[in-house]
């Protein structure tokens, strides 16, 4: 067992994720990936769990990413080899997420059972409230979030310690110049995030259609929804271009960022959208959705859309386009949302969890 009177600099923490995680990387991942990077700027060792060489008894805790059910037989390993599990939930719950991301029938019924499940039986046992139960600290990302965490799966106020989500600080220094002249587009409206249902580019797509401003979509097909993105590429109009994927932290993703009008992410939930921060910090103005945590994190300082509604992505999205940019939203994301600060909380809750 181990002792709470460790140094911080003592500690050996194992970071785990579902298997297939990093087939379609995404916002999640960047947080794994991140929150090691700066973890260990503060001097803790990080490991990137190998379950084909590594042995829970080494570690001291199993910081798990994504309450996703396949992780859950390594946390109960861990429970049971008296290793402390903490668990970044990065979860949120909604009925419109729950019909409206799944493409057929089935999933969208099986889906919306379990939401009511959640909402009307928050007692009933499933694998991802027994995940969250021998978790010795939840870290949601938000405050709403973990007023899901308490109302959905009857989680003490004990057990969660919020995380905010972060960006680099490097995208405050973006430049469009790298972008702009490898693909030739100025003052645009930009999304970024991996095509898939759940971000919604097919109502974006008819939503904008046909104006006069360039959209622009950056991120690569999840593999298993290449019907859906070929339905986006059919529907577009010429001013709509898709042009692949982009490594994350990259110069010319980070240019992208610097060289748009105006960054759109109209998805059926955000928790709160890591592209969407990048994009705030690099100076461009956002219109993100209403479902999920991005208030806490934007406030006033962006315009927020339904998914459903087509006239009011158009809308909100050609008024933020014509308005002048606010300094305000970079100037408070540089001062609450950097990843080391994010670093510091995650600290301050392993040593919570590790006296717990």
């Amino acid at each position: 067992m181990t002792s709470p009177l460790k140094k911080p600099q003592d500690w050996r923490i194992a970071f785990y994720v579902y298997p297939t995680a990093f087939q379609n990387p995404g916002g999640g991942e960047v947080q794994l990936l991140k929150t090691k990077e700066y973890l260990e700027k503060e001097g803790i060792a990080v490991k990137l769990f190998d379950p084909w060489k590594d042995r829970l008894k080494d570690f001291d805790i199993l910081h798990t990413f994504g309450s996703v059910k396949d992780c859950l037989p390594m946390m109960e390993a861990a429970s049971k080899a008296g290793i402390k599990n903490v668990l970044s939930t990065i979860c949120w719950y909604s009925w419109k997420s729950s019909l409206f991301t799944y493409p057929d029938l089935q999933s969208k019924a099986l889906s919306s059972l379990r939401y009511a499940v959640k909402v009307f039986a928050p007692f009933v046992s499933s694998k991802r409230k027994r995940m969250m139960g021998i978790s010795d600290l939840l870290l949601p990302n938000s405050q709403s979030e973990a007023a899901q965490l308490k109302r959905f799966f009857c989680i003490p106020e004990s057990k969660i310690f919020v995380v905010p989500n972060a960006v680099d600080e490097s995208f405050a220094q973006a430049s469009p110049n790298a972008f702009e002249e490898k693909y030739g587009f100025k003052n645009f409206i930009l999304c970024v995030g991996r095509i898939e249902p759940r971000k919604n580019q097919l109502g974006m797509v008819r939503a904008l259609k046909g104006i006069t401003q360039t959209v622009l979509f950056i991120g690569d097909c999840v593999s298993h929804y290449q019907g859906y993105y070929d339905q986006c590429r059919k529907e577009a109009s010429s001013n709509i271009h898709f042009l692949g994927g982009l490594p994350h932290g990259s110069d010319l993703l980070r240019s992208a960022y610097g060289a748009c009008n105006t960054f759109l992410l109209a998805s059926w939930l955000e928790t709160p959208g890591l592209a969407a921060l990048e994009a705030g910090l690099a100076g461009a103005k956002i219109v993100i959705t209403q479902e999920g945590a991005a208030r806490e994190y934007f406030s006033n300082d962006a315009l927020y859309v339904d998914p459903k509604n087509l006239k009011d992505i158009k809308d909100k999205t050609l008024a933020a386009f014509s308005q002048t940019a606010n300094p305000k939203l970079k100037n408070r994301l540089r001062a609450n949302y950097l990843w080391k600060q994010t670093a510091l909380k995650t600290i301050e809750a392993y040593q919570r969890a590790l006296n717990a």
